[in-house]
């Protein structure tokens, strides 16, 4: 077994045991092995599912630390319950799936645990160190992949298979965290801004060396430079200009080869480009297929169903060909209800998001939770072009920023909670004359009493 092997099992092993006692542990653990992508080690590793593994310590922690963590309220919950809404049709839609029940349902399956560990983290992360530190420990996951997709696959510390986050769809998740860079260089401590601004350097050199989905991510990174400048309140977008300035001119003159710009302007000409050619015919056929599928073709259905209406010349050397659309490929495969649902989940994540960015005001500095809510608002946002070029329904950040709303906003209205005064009770003015007229005879009944003695 190889030293990198033994060292992801001792991590294993130990972030367990350390979960069982401190549940925040076991989400760190799993925000982690997300971004290490330990099974692409070998020697073994392969057939060990870290993040599976990950979560159950994590379930078992939260039974057994159950009072401790419900000690503070979660009353915010409707991007969760819509998320499970949405689970439910997941494997309802397997029942009727149109190709193979089978790989519907173990699709449901392994989408459920997704969902299982987003539901622990908002029951987890309770207060804003425990938010703070859950940012941190991404962050410091993006700064790990994007280094190794860069630097460790030049120098030979990993292969290029190795790069990136386990499920895929990397440059989508790490510019999900663009945002979050940004709002943590301007209104971090000094540690915090230098780090940041490591890691975003980091992040722009790694880009062009993506190995799926360069234009997608390109697209995604210049929609949250956007949407920040947009959403920001005035101070702070005039805070923000000179450092995106900075690292536009940085990315455009130093990080990036000449070959990149060359494959970019395919977006703006998609016939002169093999994939980008493809889309509208894959496209159309996914048209083609809820037409005729209404109610869902069943998860992970879509390769399979669409052979008749894609030509031949489209598909890939697998000779399938998947939806390259995150909204069609939703809509097929779960119908036009679960696309409702699935679109209406994210809508309200984005309410919950902006009910507590909406908190500032002119006249105070911003809070970190409402920086916070800033940056994942515009996270969210961000990603809604470049999902449209890729089919990235899976990716688990989409649905840990849903658990995040709700973490947001709860720990935004219980801080608020203890900052109000308590209130007095307001007695009607009968009861007040009642109260004085009792106290009076209470008082001459006492007098007597008195002089007896």
């Amino acid at each position: 077994m190889s030293l990198r092997a033994l060292l992801a099992l001792l991590v294993l092993i130990i972030g367990c045991a350390w979960t069982l006692r401190r549940p925040l542990v076991g989400v760190c653990m799993n925000i982690l092995f997300f971004h290490l992508n330990l099974g692409v080690l070998g020697a073994g590793l392969e057939t060990i599912r870290f993040q599976f593994y990950g979560t159950l310590a994590l379930m078992i922690s939260y039974f057994l630390n159950h009072d401790e963590l419900t000690k503070v309220p979660t009353p915010a919950q409707p991007p969760m319950r819509l998320l499970f809404v949405f689970t439910s049709i997941c494997y309802l839609t397997s029942a009727w799936a149109a190709a193979s029940t089978s790989l519907a349902f173990d699709s449901a399956v392994d989408f459920s645990k997704i969902v299982l560990f987003s539901w622990l983290i908002m029951k987890i992360v309770r207060t804003e160190k425990d938010l703070h530190i859950v940012i941190w420990v991404t962050l410091i996951g993006i700064a790990y992949t994007s280094f190794m997709g860069y630097w460790g696959e030049m120098w030979g510390w990993i292969n290029e298979k190795e790069v990136g986050v386990s499920t895929g769809g990397t440059g989508t998740h790490i510019m999900m965290y663009f945002p979050m860079m940004m709002v943590m260089i301007l209104f971090g401590k000094i540690w915090e801004k230098l780090v940041a601004a490591v890691i975003l350097m980091i992040v722009l050199i790694f880009m062009p060396a993506l190995p799926e989905g360069l234009r997608s991510t390109f697209v995604a990174l210049v929609a949250s430079a956007t949407f920040f400048v947009i959403f920001a309140p005035g101070r702070i977008r005039a805070k923000s200009i000179i450092p995106l300035i900075i690292a536009g001119l940085l990315f455009v003159s130093y990080f990036v080869p000449p070959e990149y710009w060359d494959e970019m302007l395919t977006i703006l000409n998609p016939s002169t480009e093999s994939s980008a050619a493809s889309r509208e015919v894959i496209n159309q056929a996914s048209w083609q297929i809820l037409r005729k599928y209404p109610l869902g073709i069943g998860y992970n259905n879509y390769s399979l169903v669409s052979l008749p209406y894609i030509p031949e010349e489209y598909l890939s050397d697998m000779g399938t060909r998947d939806a390259h659309n995150s909204y069609l490929k939703v809509a097929c495969e779960f119908g036009v209800v679960g696309f409702v649902v699935w679109i209406l989940t994210f809508f309200v994540t984005w309410i919950y998001f902006r009910k507590v960015r909406k908190t500032m005001t002119k006249d105070r500095p911003p809070t970190n939770l409402q920086l916070y809510a800033l940056a994942f608002e515009v996270g969210l946002i961000g990603i809604t072009l470049s999902i449209y070029t890729h089919n990235y329904n899976d990716l688990d950040t989409l649905y840990w920023f849903v658990a995040l709303s709700c973490v947001l906003y709860n720990i935004h209205q219980n801080n608020h909670k203890e900052e109000q005064p308590e209130r007095t009770e307001v007695k009607a003015p009968h009861e007040i004359v009642l109260e004085r007229i009792r106290a009076k005879k209470q008082a001459q009944d006492f007098v007597p009493q008195v002089s007896a003695k």
